[in-house]
């Protein structure tokens, strides 16, 4: 009676052994849904990594962009820019080799010397648009308060669709050197054979010598328009002393007609 206790009926060995299929198959699909958690965990991670590369990339380019900054503003301020000056537009006439020859005046508005101007002329069309362009220095190398000097440029051909000329200042700095008290006194011209011939005398008021002796002779019309002008260089060894006189004489042709009056200034280096 007891052995018969003991033992397992076989409809109950199947449910126990079933009951052991299900707690394997249990804890496999268990395993099963965990595992799969692993491979999204990297793809956050590698989602996550990705972001942090992208950053770099922008910050650089935020940094590249064209704004204003202090080393940019030094450059443009050490740029040399033209002064508030007065230039007067150009008359242009056409000379017998057929170029055109343009002539017209700077003056200095300002209270202070200016120096190394450069006039820019362009040769338009009835519209206004450029046809021609050339850049010249003018006639003198300074200009004191008040003083004004002639510049001329001359194109080869005149263009077809020509209509007038214009002019601007492409440069004009305030003068940083000393400069010398040099005056023109007993100026006189005469007219023969279309020449203008002007003569006077180069004073040094300066109390120290002058080098590099120079004269601009301007021939102007009644509207004050410039009709011609001489620039003379004297010879390098030529000096002027200390209240010193020296006579000057030069002939100037007039490109454009109806001269009036006759003008001239004198230039130098103290040494």
């Amino acid at each position: 009676m007891m052995l018969e206790d003991l033992r397992v009926p076989k409809n109950r060995r199947l449910v126990w052994l079933w009951c052991c299929l299900g707690v394997l198959v249990a804890s496999c699909s268990q395993s099963n849904t965990t595992n799969p958690a692993t491979p999204i965990a990297t793809l956050a991670l590698l989602k996550w990594t990705n972001v942090p590369t992208a950053s770099p990339t922008s910050t650089p380019r935020l940094r590249r962009t064209p704004t204003f900054n202090p080393a940019t503003l030094i450059a443009l301020t050490l740029v040399p820019t033209p002064l508030p000056l007065s230039v007067n537009m150009p008359h242009c006439q056409e000379t017998p080799v057929g170029s055109l020859l343009c002539l017209g005046s700077l003056s200095n508005p300002l209270s202070e010397p200016i120096s190394q101007m450069i006039v820019r002329i362009y040769l338009v069309d009835q519209f206004g648009n450029a046809l021609a362009m050339r850049e010249v220095p003018t006639a003198r190398h300074y200009l004191l308060p008040n003083e004004s000097t002639p510049y001329g440029a001359q194109f080869e051909q005149t263009p077809s669709e020509y209509s007038g000329a214009v002019a601007e200042i492409a440069r004009a700095l305030p003068n940083a050197q000393p400069l010398p008290d040099l005056a023109v006194e007993r100026l006189e011209s005469t007219y023969a054979e279309g020449l203008y011939v002007v003569s006077g005398e180069l004073r040094n008021r300066s109390e120290q010598t002058v080098e590099q002796l120079s004269l601009v002779a301007t021939l102007y019309d009644e509207a004050g328009q410039v009709t011609g002008f001489r620039h003379l260089r004297l010879p390098q060894q030529q000096v002027l002393l200390p209240k010193q006189n020296l006579p000057f004489q030069v002939a100037i042709i007039p490109h454009l007609a109806g001269t009036q009056h006759v003008a001239a200034a004198a230039e130098g280096k103290l040494p």
